[in-house]
């Protein structure tokens, strides 16, 4: 059941954000190797491309399922079968004009809602979805944001009566971007 879930937010978020087909620039490309797994480091940023994070406490990061995932972290599990919150975050290209729009749009599909206040990402202006989900087959929270004519979906989800808020929170505060390259 959970797979199918996952393979039903898998189309959602390739309707949401294009994958890029064009070879990625040096530096973009996720830094776990297939097999290998991270965990919680205090104060450690972790790499994933253009942009970084520490890993929260209790979290582990594991080798992304697409290619256009670029982190994605589990808590208590080893895949998205058996895990009891998932988070994950997809780049691609902008599926709609402005981060509202997509958040709009998602909202709408899952019977969500959008905040009207954005929130910070190390500088950048991130739209926040969210939905009353209690599987992981949706996100209970969708963050995106807009940069450099990519977009930055950061989708969390959780099974019922699992608290993903501090690891959102967390990962949100860490968060750094490297500068473009222009």
């Amino acid at each position: 059941m959970k797979r199918r879930s996952y393979l039903l937010l898998a189309m959602f978020c390739v309707a949401g954000c294009k994958e890029n087909t064009d070879s990625l620039p040096a530096g973009t490309e996720n830094s776990f190797a297939t097999n290998s797994t991270e965990t919680y480091k205090p104060d450690a940023a972790q790499s994933f491309g253009d942009f970084s994070f520490s890993i929260p406490k209790g979290w582990t990061a594991v080798p992304p399922d697409r290619e256009k995932t670029k982190a994605m972290l589990l808590l208590d599990g080893t895949d998205g079968q058996n895990a009891k919150a998932m988070i994950k975050i997809d780049v691609g290209m902008p599926a709609a004009p402005t981060a509202r729009q997509l958040a709009e749009s998602f909202a709408k599909s899952v019977g969500g809602n959008v905040s009207s206040d954005a929130l910070d990402f190390d500088g950048e202006e991130a739209v926040v979805a969210t939905t009353s989900s209690n599987d992981l087959g949706t996100p209970r929270n969708m963050i995106i944001v807009y940069r450099d004519g990519k977009a930055y979906l950061l989708m969390a989800g959780a099974t019922e009566g699992v608290d993903i808020g501090d690891a959102v929170s967390h990962i949100r505060s860490s968060w750094k971007w490297k500068q473009a390259t222009n």
